[in-house]
């Protein structure tokens, strides 16, 4: 995967940040520029951390893998296990978030270690524990699944709004 790569993209933001969102993996947009959610996508994410009443420069944004796998397909669970443990475990380490908003099915299976239906679990916060650091864990659609359809644009739009009341909750700086 990282031979078909342009650059890769490991995350952007703020390290003292306490939330962390985690996508699958770099599009187009992200393979050429190196920076996570910057095409289509990063667009509709920046109009939903409005929603939740957050800007951009105040969270980390990541993804599972780093490299944009080849034909954007979905990546492999060997590549996964290799980002996973080189570079993700160690960002969550060092960041210590207090909440993780995955972006779509990948993330969450990755971060959660088991299958998830999303039209059934997402707007759901969870305990999670990954590498040592336990964590609350926001179940989220990818903003790319708003390219299929309103439905999925609408559900986004009322994950970010109930987001907005657990970030209250959690009283976060």
């Amino acid at each position: 995967m990282y031979k078909s790569r342009k650059n890769p993209v490991p995350g952007e933001g703020s390290y003292k940040s306490k939330i962390v969102f985690v996508g699958e993996g770099p599009g187009r947009m992200e393979d050429l520029n190196g920076v996570p959610f910057c095409g289509a996508s990063g667009k509709l994410l920046n109009e939903l951390l409005q929603i939740a009443g957050l800007r951009r420069g105040e969270v980390y944004v990541t993804n599972i893998v780093k490299c944009r796998p080849p034909g954007n397909r979905v990546p492999s669970e060997d590549e996964i296990e290799i980002c996973t443990s080189n570079f993700l475990r160690k960002q969550i380490s060092i960041i210590r978030p207090k909440l993780v908003v995955t972006l779509g099915r990948t993330s969450v299976k990755a971060l959660m270690g088991r299958e998830f239906t999303m039209g059934l679990e997402h707007g759901n916060k969870l305990m999670c524990n990954y590498g040592g650091v336990s964590f609350e864990l926001f179940v989220s659609y990818h903003p790319a699944a708003s390219l299929y359809g309103a439905k999925a644009k609408s559900n986004l739009q009322k994950d970010f709004a109930k987001l907005a009341k657990i970030l209250k909750s959690l009283k976060l700086p």
